[in-house]
């Protein structure tokens, strides 16, 4: 098959058991690797959902500026879908995340604003959403996918990647668990799995210093990508059972081993989502199925101590 673009191989990423991670007695562990998607992430996905239908709807023409707000990886997908569909694109993030985002962005013509991070991720997301609606009000050409508001990062999820995640495993799933960044995978997957499997357990995951779903104070974190600090609007926060808290330090680890004893590099978040799979792997035991999430690459993540 010959694709017309980048963005018709989204998708259809693999699903692989973990084996020398996972503990003789558990329930066993799936982890869809979304670090070979296209553009490096689950986000991808989001963004070009967002954006398709926009331009269904009437709200993006030919001379549309995309700003969005974003501590990571959704810059990177909305960049990527920017350069294939021709829009200028503007990523306004967190002078916090790493360098490889910030070059990635740029890397697909896209232009990078960057805010600083005094150590409230929240504030700092925050001051990003504002600079972004500021610019929005400025110049009517600008358009604003706001992930964290469109139930079309949530549609992405619920009506492709959960759909990939049943065929793939082609039996029952007893657990779910992810990172909450904008809410869209736990949302979107946890309800189409809920759906077809009601006693489902699903946990949200938070990192330990932004654990605002937890009631925890927040700060910054090295869990990029989750833990922004705030509420998103499209969370379902019915849709999960229980708050599971990951430190960096079990993150980060979590993510080396992935990597030294799996063969699989991802990123930091993976960590945290794999972290909270195995301990629910260990609660529900064995003759279960647990499904977990890797959001990204490892490659992105190079200028932090995922690598030192």
């Amino acid at each position: 098959m010959v694709y017309n673009n980048v963005l018709e191989a989204l998708g259809h990423t693999p699903m692989i058991r973990l084996n020398r991670m996972n503990k003789p007695g558990n329930a066993e562990v799936l982890v869809k690797f979304e670090g070979l998607n296209v553009g490096g992430s689950i986000k991808t996905r989001t963004a070009y959902n967002m954006i398709k239908n926009a331009e269904k709807e009437g709200l993006i023409k030919e001379d549309t500026i995309i700003v969005e707000p974003t501590s990571g990886n959704q810059g990177i997908g909305l960049a990527l879908v920017g350069a294939v569909r021709g829009y200028k694109t503007v990523i306004i993030m967190p002078d916090s995340v790493s360098e490889e985002r910030r070059k990635l962005v740029e890397h697909y013509g896209a232009q990078v604003i960057l805010v600083h991070d005094d150590g409230d991720i929240g504030a700092c997301i925050q001051e990003c959403l504002d600079t972004a609606l500021r610019m929005a009000e400025n110049d009517p050409k600008v358009f604003v996918p706001q992930q964290f508001a469109n139930p079309n990062n949530v549609y992405a999820h619920k009506y492709h990647t959960a759909l990939e995640i049943m065929e793939q495993v082609a039996g029952k799933i007893d657990g779910f668990c992810s990172g909450i960044g904008t809410g869209g995978t736990i949302t979107g997957i946890g309800e189409a799995l809920r759906c077809q499997y009601p006693e489902l357990e699903i946990w949200a995951v938070e990192p330990e210093n932004a654990a605002i779903l937890a009631g925890g104070t927040i700060g910054t974190h090295l869990q990029m990508g989750i833990g922004d600090g705030i509420i998103p609007d499209i969370l379902n926060q019915n849709i999960y059972d229980e708050i599971y808290i990951v430190s960096d330090e079990e993150a980060i680890q979590t993510a080396k081993d992935l990597a030294s004893k799996e063969g699989i590099m991802c990123g930091i978040s993976s960590g945290t989502n794999v972290a909270a799979a195995l301990k629910l792997a260990e609660k529900l035991g064995e003759g279960k199925t647990v499904v977990t999430i890797l959001p990204d690459t490892a490659e992105r993540y190079f200028s932090t101590p995922l690598f030192e």
